[in-house]
Formats: structure tokens, sequence, C-alpha cells
């Protein structure tokens, strides 16, 4: 607040609100309140691609070559969903999108659990459907971060996000199992569904600055293809889009440590605590260990984080296969990569910078981007496996982790040749 002095007078001058030209001055909202916001979406992703689906249609009778195809097309719509996120952008705020999009997961959760038993195909396809809504929640609060996070918050904001989405999507899940393994049908859905419903209704606390009013489509579709122009063709943002689409901070080896447990003569038991629901506390801590690092340019960040994550693939690729060694990599591995994927988001939300008329579309394709590099480091890894054995698999994420050093190099010499920008 401001004031100013008429006689002998004090009136008060209320500070202006946001635009959705440029970021906000100060944060809008607490950052950590985003862990909640995050949450449902966390869980749903969690549920439908994480294991909890697939071992529930075991159960249900499919096959095992069926439900790898039902994972397998469970996994589109997290690539593609820049193509419906532009919705979260109009006709109406983004909070209410969040919230009907909560709702129709929700409904979509609870509609494929009772259809299970009895159809377990169609259970999938009402899963597929309810992901659809699903992405639409992460294009919406990531428009909310970028129109009410101020530049100066949104480490912290990236940290509870992630450590929502990592430790959450682990533990939402794995609390759903418990109760369906444990619980009636009628019972364990509607427990379920209230899990996703429940921080969704937050969201209303928010008070996002006044959604645009549509300057009618034509129009609309050049400032959303201005914005898009701004957002990849300056030399910063585009040293940031090429980071993102490089290995490092990918985090391919999660998924594979699993698939090479036994070759450290890992049990079934500890690998479920260690790569499940331990797994995903310490991702979340490293999440929220994020916060802690010194503000400096995110790029380099971002790819310095990457780069530290050779340390244990290396310890885990060369180190003689022991539980202990599985173990200590593992655990340092995941404590790290959680840290990466705060900066992560710290730099696509950096890359959005305003909201304008399309973060969450920006929000979404660059969240879309992160996804490709760890697809083809799965494949190759797997392929490293193939030709090297489980120790190949550790040794190539090690080796790619490396990669972003020379450019870190060249991006700090350009830097030096051009007026900085600000991080």
């Amino acid at each position: 607040m401001q004031t100013t002095s008429r006689g002998d007078r004090l009136s008060t001058i209320p500070e202006p609100r946001p635009t959705y030209d440029t970021p906000p001055t100060q944060n809008l909202v607490a950052p950590n309140r985003f862990f909640w916001i995050a949450l449902p979406y966390a869980i749903y992703i969690g549920f439908t691609t994480n294991g909890t689906v697939s071992l529930l249609l075991r159960r249900a009778g499919m096959p095992v070559d069926h439900v790898a195809n039902a994972i397998a097309l469970l996994g589109i719509p997290s690539s593609i969903y820049f193509l419906w996120s532009p919705l979260a952008d109009i006709w109406t705020s983004r909070r209410v999108w969040h919230l009907l999009s909560t709702v129709a997961s929700a409904a979509a959760l609870a509609v494929g659990c009772l259809l299970l038993e009895h159809s377990p195909q169609l259970a999938v396809w009402t899963f597929f459907a309810g992901l659809i809504f699903c992405m639409l929640i992460s294009a919406a609060f990531g428009g909310l971060m970028a129109s009410m996070i101020a530049p100066e918050g949104r480490t912290r904001a990236s940290a509870w996000v992630q450590a929502s989405n990592l430790g959450g999507g682990a533990i939402g899940p794995g609390i759903i199992l418990y109760l369906a393994l444990h619980l009636r049908l009628y019972l364990w859905v509607p427990l379920a569904t209230l899990l996703l419903l429940l921080p969704a209704v937050l969201v209303l606390s928010l008070r996002e600055p006044p959604h645009r009013p549509s300057p009618g489509f034509r129009e609309h579709l050049r400032r959303v293809g201005h914005e898009l122009r701004d957002t990849c063709l300056t030399s910063k943002n585009f040293f940031g889009l090429l980071l993102l689409l490089l290995p490092p901070g990918a985090g391919a080896l999660i998924g594979l440590l699993p698939a090479i447990s036994p070759d450290y003569n890992v049990s079934g038991s500890a690998v479920v605590w260690i790569n499940g629901i331990g797994g995903g506390s310490l991702l979340a801590l490293g999440c929220l260990a994020g916060i802690l690092l010194p503000r400096f340019d995110r790029r380099v960040a971002y790819a310095l984080s990457g780069t530290v994550n050779a340390l244990p693939a290396f310890y885990l690729a060369f180190a003689r296969p022991s539980y202990q060694v599985y173990m200590v990599g593992t655990i340092v591995y995941l404590f790290a990569i959680g840290i990466t994927c705060t900066l992560s988001m710290d730099l696509m939300l950096d890359i959005v910078g305003a909201v304008g008329h399309s973060g969450s579309l920006r929000f979404s394709i660059l969240s879309s981007l992160s996804y490709v590099p760890t697809a083809y480091m799965t494949w190759l890894e797997g392929r490293a496996a193939t030709t090297y054995g489980f120790r190949g698999v550790p040794a190539l994420e090690a080796i790619s982790s490396l990669v972003d050093l020379p450019l870190i190099a060249l991006w700090l010499w350009y830097r030096r040749r051009e007026r900085p920008d600000t991080a």
C-alpha cells in the first residue's frame, strides 16, 4: 500500500492488481498452497500410470500383455495434452477449470473402478477419459502459478508442486491400493474419490487476477501466436528449451531401477518400499531441498543439477553389485533427481514469463517437451542393457548426464559477450 498526504489527511492508494502482460511483483498466494492444488493431478496420474491400475487390472483377470497395452494407452494424454490445454485460458477462470476437471477426473476414477470386475477394457477407456480432464488440471495450475507467483517465488512454488507430483503421486495411489486390497468395493471407491476431491476445494480460496476478456477468436489466435514466438525465439528461452530436450534431468533411470534390482540381489518387497512409497518420499524431499539452492541463472542451475545425477548413476554402474550398493545409489539418485525436477519446473515458469492469453497453453507445451528425453532415454537405456548387461543402464544414464557441461560453458561465454538478461 502507498500513502499520500493532502493537508492533514492521509489517503490510501491501493496497489494495482497485476495484469496478464507482466508477472505479479509479489506473490498473490503462498507458494506452498500449490502442493495441495497439484495433488488431485498427482494422485490420478500416479493411480493410472505408476502401477496401481496395472495391479487392479491383473486382479480383474486381464492378461499381462493386455495390461501392458492398457498402460501404454494411458500414457498418451500426458504427451499430447497441449492440444486441449488452451481451454484453461478461455471462457472462465483457471480455478474454475481446475475444479471442474478435478470433479470429472474423480468421477472417471469412481466409474472406472466400479467397472473393473465386470468390464476391465471399458474401465481402461474410462480412466483414459479421466486423464483428458486430469491433464487440464495441470494446465490450469500452471497458468495459476504464472499469474499469481512473482518471479522470485517461483522456485518455492515449483518445489511444492513437484513434491506433490512425485511424493503425492506415489503415496496417494499407494493409499488407494491399500484400500482396494483391504476393503469392499462400495467402501474403497468413495474414499478414493474423496482423496482427489478434498484438496481441490482449496482452489476456491484463490484470488487470481481477473480473467482477460476474449478479443475475438481471430485476434486471440494472433496474440497467442505472438506470445508463442516471444516465448520460443529469444536467446535465453531457446537455450532453456534446448536444455529441456536433453537427457540430464530426464530421470529415465527412475522407471528402470526396479527392473535391474534382481542383479543387485534386492528382494521384491524391498523394491516396493525403496522405489515406491519410500522413493516417492525421497523425491519429494529432493524437490523441497531445491528451495535452498542459491538464486542464479535458472538455465545454469537446471543444467548443473542434471550433471550431479551422474554421481549415483556411475556408482550403480561400476560398484560391485550388492543390496547396499543398490540402496545407496537409489537413495542418492532419487533425492538428486527431486532437486532437478524442482529446477525443471522453475525453468519452465521462467520461460512462460507473464501469463498473457496463453499461459496454460505455453506451460503445457513445455511440460510435454520435458517428457521427450524421458521417453527416448528409457528406450536407449533398454538397448544398452541388451548390449552391455544391467550395468549399461546406469552407465548410459551417467554419461548422458554430462552432455550439458559444454553447453553451460558456451552459455556463460555468450552471456559475457552480451548484456546479461535477468535469470
